[in-house]
């Protein structure tokens, strides 16, 4: 699997058998959506600008927009319901937790259905330091790839990626264009923080 911030809460997942884009946005937001073509979409919100720019985007994708269980070129995403549609995807013995731009906490039943992710997509932005601490201790997740967080050109009030990376006891993190694993690969005891630079 390899993955690669496309900015704001946008990745694009690459994985054996196909291209998936979450949270394709506006221009509004002071960055520019790239255009890349897609086997897959999944929007967090098919209501908000910041994640429901799917004409951005080329190929005739499979576009997913709320909760429930899907099965696309032998990778499975599950679409959790709260207060914008959550996915977990799993694929090629990887679990990948995909909470997109979420500024709330998440209930027991939305946690324990991403409880055990390999791989937790975390918008440390958005979310206030006890929300962070409560996700990522249930969750328990092998890696942790922060993103939607303060940016010199993003026109959103968000919390600074050195306020997390303090949290975590990071002080001077590596920073990768884009980031990939194999289930053989991934870490066994401590939880990795990855930070991805955005292609956008």
């Amino acid at each position: 699997m390899q993955l690669q911030w496309l900015g704001l809460s946008s990745f694009r997942i690459q994985t054996q058998q196909s291209t998936i884009i979450t949270d394709p946005y506006a221009d509004s937001f002071g960055v520019t959506m790239p255009k890349l073509k897609a086997d897959i979409i999944m929007v967090s919100d098919p209501n908000n600008p910041l994640t429901n720019n799917t004409k951005r985007l080329s190929g005739e994708a499979y576009v997913i927009t709320g909760p429930g269980e899907y099965e696309v070129r032998q990778t499975f995403i599950y679409g959790i319901p709260a207060s914008h549609t959550i996915y977990l995807i799993k694929d090629q013995g990887i679990s990948l937790a995909v909470l997109g731009p979420l500024d709330t906490g998440l209930n027991n039943d939305q946690l324990s259905k991403l409880e055990g992710a390999d791989i937790l997509l975390l918008p440390v932005g958005t979310l206030n330091k006890e929300q962070r601490t409560v996700i990522v201790s249930q969750v328990e997740p092998r890696i942790i790839i922060p993103y939607l967080y303060k940016q010199s050109k993003v026109k959103m009030s968000l919390e600074s990626l050195d306020v997390f990376l303090k949290e975590m006891g990071i002080k001077e993190p590596a920073v990768k264009d884009k980031f990939v694993v194999k289930a053989k690969d991934l870490p066994q005891a401590d939880t990795v923080v990855v930070v991805l630079s955005p292609t956008s």
